[in-house]
């Protein structure tokens, strides 16, 4: 079997292809950054509202109730959403990558200490915003310095920094800064991949 030896150009050209299929393919998946940065920011400023109502009529003991059914339903309505969109996407894809297996697998992974961080932040008596913000900062930034995106590295890092402002508010308050972090690290760089050019 014979072995091409490529020129140190035509590996680079290879690895920048590949990184460029890997950017139009994830150009159809800002449809799912716009899907949970729209409902979780929904969530967050919803949840916002049930805090206000029932400390404004002093039903503390439900407040914490309403607030998981409230963020069970958001986030249980995404999945439902995301599994159709998903196989559109995965039917009508022409391009598959490496670098995107890498990516869902970074995703799936995150998904998974989301879910974990929860249940210790409720062990510890933490707000869970704290350590998710944090997780999904790692993931966006991750995400945006593989397919070299500066709005999702930017997206990212600001995940980061609403994490700790979590630390400063009220319980209610999280609530908005949740919702703001959203905003700035999935919607704003959602918006920006849905737009770039080829």
């Amino acid at each position: 079997m014979d072995k091409t030896i490529l020129t140190p150009e035509e590996s680079f050209d290879i690895i920048t292809k590949a990184i460029s299929n890997f950017k139009m393919n994830y150009k159809e998946h800002a449809k799912m950054f716009l899907l949970w940065g729209w409902m979780l920011s929904i969530a967050s400023f919803s949840n916002f509202i049930i805090l206000k109502i029932l400390d404004h009529k002093e039903a503390y003991e439900l407040s914490g109730i309403f607030s998981l059914g409230n963020w069970f339903l958001f986030i249980l309505s995404t999945f439902i959403i995301l599994f159709f969109m998903e196989r559109k996407i995965n039917k009508d894809k022409k391009i598959y990558s490496h670098l995107e297996s890498y990516i869902n697998k970074l995703w799936a992974v995150s998904g998974i200490s989301m879910f974990v961080a929860t249940f210790l932040s409720f062990k510890l008596g933490i707000v869970p915003p704290t350590i998710l913000l944090l997780i999904t900062g790692i993931a966006t930034t991750i995400t945006g310095l593989v397919i070299k995106f500066k709005p999702l590295i930017i997206g990212g890092i600001a995940f980061f920094i609403f994490s700790i402002a979590t630390t400063f508010v009220s319980n209610h308050n999280t609530a908005l800064i949740t919702g703001t972090a959203i905003i700035c690290g999935y919607l704003i760089p959602g918006y920006f991949l849905k737009s770039a050019k080829e």
